[in-house]
């Protein structure tokens, strides 16, 4: 007998951003601070009264198996929010409960996708997407975006020039990791008129949805119409606007028939969310924004010190982000690869940052610097990072 290990599982590889904390923690030992401005996790503590619902849902003895699609009153809550916050008008039972983004696209994935589909991903784009993908035994087939100014763009066109007779699904974020964009209206209308045209499912990832500055606003692609709706499922989470990562509560949203087969699938995958963490999840979203609203406004403070800091460095190029917590520099193509460079400055100067090369061929010469921790922390690593930029690495 061959003890062999699957070919999905060594389809899959391994997180960047851990493999660069695990190099970072070898390089501590040696008596070096390291300035982590790598992960997408929000330093800030769960909202008091969020955490203070979970405590009281355990003394109440809500510790039992619920219904696998989530409770009934998160369900409705989630219907409100979504129609409050994203003019998107949805039944409850049309909403699955899931421990967190990661689990609303491991079953939305299962439930539309079969071996040998495609899926167009755009790119820049979130590497774990692909491995959700690969997992079912489809194929991601990346398509890279351009850019104007520096700052990437949705070029329709290419996505429909990517569709072949296997595509099944488009898969879109927005707000867009690692880009910092928040797509238009204008963008999502053309992703959505090339997914009716060739008859494809939008998976739509807005787990950065609250997270949105200046005049930029979040539109949810679902809402753009009855025919769009029909073809679109929603997946997302708690984790970054709410700062719930560790709680892993998220949900998906998708058309009638489908969110029958999505609350089965949940029930022989994970079984759905923690029972107490759901009746937390009520409250955060039914009392939870000004919270939110709190952390945004430090977030847009941070990500002013950022750019401005990154737009004194010469050759590099910085969008101003629009949404999440990551700005996207580009440097010049002379310094190298992006991974090359990051390398470097972990080892020099103790800096986390993700190479964009990570996201897609298109952003080899991008690095995303996360500004989801503190002012302090942030001026450091801007500190380092602007001398180790002055030219001591470049050129090595």
């Amino acid at each position: 007998m061959s003890l062999e290990i699957s070919n999905f599982a060594q389809s899959i590889g391994g997180s960047t951003i851990v493999n660069m904390r695990r190099k970072a923690d070898a390089i501590a030992r040696s008596g070096i601070k390291v300035i982590d401005l790598g992960p997408g996790e929000p330093d800030f503590d769960v909202p008091a009264p969020v955490a203070d619902a979970a405590i009281r849902a355990i003394e109440a003895g809500h510790s039992h198996y619920i219904d696998p699609r989530g409770l009934a009153e998160l369900r409705e809550q989630v219907a409100r929010f979504e129609a409050d916050q994203h003019n998107l008008t949805v039944d409850p039972d049309q909403i699955v409960i899931t421990t967190g983004t990661f689990g609303a696209l491991s079953i939305v994935s299962r439930a539309v996708l079969n071996p040998g589909d495609e899926v167009i991903v755009i790119e820049p784009l979130w590497d774990p997407y692909r491995n959700v993908i690969l997992l079912t035994g489809a194929t991601p087939v990346g398509v890279p975006m351009p850019t104007i100014n520096g700052r990437f763009v949705i070029d329709a066109d290419r996505l429909a020039a990517a569709v072949s007779p296997r595509t099944k699904a488009i898969l879109v974020n927005t707000p867009w990791n690692p880009t910092g964009r928040v797509l238009t209206r204008q963008e999502l209308i053309a992703i959505a008129d090339v997914a009716t045209e060739r008859d494809l499912w939008i998976i739509v990832d807005e787990v950065y949805s609250e997270i949105v500055f200046d005049e930029a606003k979040h539109i949810s692609i679902a809402s753009l119409g009855p025919e769009i709706q029909r073809r679109t499922i929603v997946t997302t989470s708690l984790s970054k606007s709410f700062a719930l990562t560790g709680w892993r509560i998220g949900y998906c949203v998708a058309p009638p028939a489908l969110s029958q087969v999505l609350g089965r699938l949940n029930h022989y995958t994970t079984r759905g969310a923690a029972s107490m963490v759901q009746h937390a999840a009520i409250v955060a979203l039914a009392d939870g924004m000004q919270h939110v609203e709190r952390m945004r406004l430090e977030y847009m403070q941070r990500r002013n010190i950022i750019v401005s800091a990154l737009k004194q460095i010469g050759g590099i190029v910085c969008p101003v982000p629009e949404g999440g917590f990551y700005a996207f520099p580009e440097f010049p193509e002379n310094w190298g690869d992006s991974t090359r460079l990051s390398d470097l400055l972990l080892k020099d100067s103790g800096i986390i940052v993700t190479p964009g090369s990570d996201y897609g061929t298109c952003a080899r010469h991008h690095l995303r610097i996360s500004f989801a921790t503190s002012q302090e922390i942030i001026q450091e690593g801007l500190s380092r990072l602007q001398h180790a930029l002055a030219g001591r690495l470049i050129g090595e």
